[in-house]
C-alpha cells in the first residue's frame, strides 16, 4: 500500500468504527420474566452512543430475536428508551436476542452513519415459578414471613443464609417460613425446590430479647433450683434451642435447653454440683446475651433421727388371792305345835 492511501483509509475506518467513543446502550430486561396467557413480552434498550458528534434525531434502535432484525419504537417514558414487543412461540419458553443502534455523525462537515452492535448475546427465559414478593424484608427469629408468588410446591422451602428455615406452603400462590435462629444482620433468601434454585431477595434479621428470671441463683450442691427462660414470640417448628454456657462445669448440672415450638418460654432445671460460683452466660443466635450469677453452696447434713427413750417400767405387786366367802347355811324350819 503507498503511503499516499493511508489517510484515506484512516477516514474510511473512523466513518465506521469512532476512535475512544463509548456507547452507554443498557439491557434493560431481566433474564427471566413470568409467563402471562397473551406469551408478549416487552424488550427494553437504553440507546444513547456517547457520541460528541451525535446528529439529534438520527438513532434508530433494532432487537435481533430469533435470527430477525425488528425496528424498535421509542418507549413512552423515555427519549432515549426504545422497546419491542415480542411474541414467544407456544412451544418454546427461551428465546437469544442481541441489539443493533444506527446512528449519524457529523466529521468535520461530513455526516457518516455509524453503527453498534451487542457485544453479547442476551437470554430472555419465560417462568412459570416464581416469587412476586416478599410480604416483609425484616423481622427478629420466630417470626411467621409470608411469601407470595406462583408455583409453590407442597415439599418446598425457604433457606435464608445457607439455614433452612421451616416452611409452610398454603396454596400454589403463598407460603411462609420462620426466621431460623441467626445473628442479626442481612441474608439473602432462597425458595428451594427440588433441584432448583430461586433468589427470592433479600431479609434482615433484627435483634430479639430474652428475659431471664431470677436474676441470679443459689442452690446447695445435691439439690435443684428452676431458672425461667422466655422470649415475646412463640419458638418455631422444632423449638428453639437456648445455648446456655458456664465458666464453673463442676459446680452445675443441667441439661440441653429447648424452649418447644409454639410457646414463648421454658422452665430449667438447675443441678448443684461441686460447692462453688460462676456464671450461666445464654447466649442464641439472633438473641441478646444474658448472664446470671449462681453460687453453689455446701450440701446440707443429712437430718439427724430423733432419739425416742426407753419406756420405764415399774413393778406392780400382786393383787391378793380372791377367796370365796362360804356359803351360809340357811336357817332350820321352825316347827309349830298344834
Amino acid at each position: 500500500m503507498k503511503a499516499k492511501h493511508i489517510p484515506l483509509v484512516l477516514a474510511l475506518l473512523g466513518a465506521v468504527i469512532p476512535a475512544a467513543c463509548t456507547h452507554p446502550v443498557v439491557n434493560m430486561n431481566a433474564p427471566q420474566m413470568a409467563e402471562n396467557q397473551s406469551r408478549i413480552y416487552t424488550l427494553f434498550v437504553n440507546a444513547r452512543p456517547n457520541e460528541r458528534n451525535l446528529v439529534e434525531g438520527s438513532i434508530k434502535a433494532y432487537i435481533v430475536i430469533d435470527g430477525a432484525e425488528h425496528e424498535m419504537t421509542l418507549a413512552p417514558f423515555g427519549d432515549e428508551v426504545y422497546q419491542y414487543e415480542y411474541r414467544m412461540p407456544a412451544d418454546r419458553a427461551e428465546a437469544k436476542y442481541y441489539f443493533v443502534i444506527r446512528y449519524d455523525a457529523m466529521v468535520s462537515t461530513v455526516v457518516t452513519h455509524r453503527e453498534w452492535k451487542s457485544p453479547e448475546t442476551y437470554t430472555l427465559n419465560i417462568v412459570n415459578r416464581y416469587v412476586l414478593q416478599l410480604e416483609v424484608t425484616r423481622g427478629v427469629v420466630g417470626a411467621t414471613i409470608p411469601v407470595v408468588g406462583r408455583g409453590f410446591l407442597p415439599v418446598d422451602f425457604i433457606v435464608i443464609g445457607g439455614v433452612a428455615a421451616p416452611t409452610k406452603v398454603a396454596s400454589p400462590n403463598a407460603m411462609t417460613f420462620q426466621v431460623p435462629p441467626l445473628a442479626p444482620g442481612d441474608y439473602p433468601v432462597e425458595w428451594h425446590s427440588g433441584a432448583d434454585v430461586f433468589q427470592v431477595g433479600a431479609f434482615h434479621v433484627d435483634i430479639s430479647n430474652f428475659k431471664v428470671t431470677p436474676a441470679s441463683l443459689e442452690v446447695a450442691s445435691t439439690e435443684a433450683t428452676t431458672l425461667t427462660i422466655s422470649m415475646d414470640q412463640p419458638a418455631p417448628d422444632g423449638g428453639l434451642p437456648v445455648n446456655v454456657l458456664t465458666d464453673a462445669p463442676a459446680s452445675v448440672i443441667m441439661e440441653e435447653v429447648r424452649i418447644p415450638a409454639g410457646q414463648t418460654s421454658v422452665d430449667v432445671k438447675i443441678k448443684g454440683g461441686q460447692p462453688g460460683a460462676g456464671n450461666l452466660r445464654i447466649n442464641t443466635p439472633g438473641f441478646n446475651t444474658i448472664t446470671i450469677p449462681i453460687k453453689v453452696g455446701e450440701a446440707p447434713p443429712p437430718p439427724v433421727a430423733p432419739i425416742t427413750p426407753e419406756p420405764v417400767v415399774t413393778p406392780v405387786e400382786p393383787l391378793p388371792p380372791v377367796t370365796t366367802p362360804a356359803p351360809v347355811p340357811e336357817p332350820a324350819p321352825v316347827i309349830r305345835g298344834s
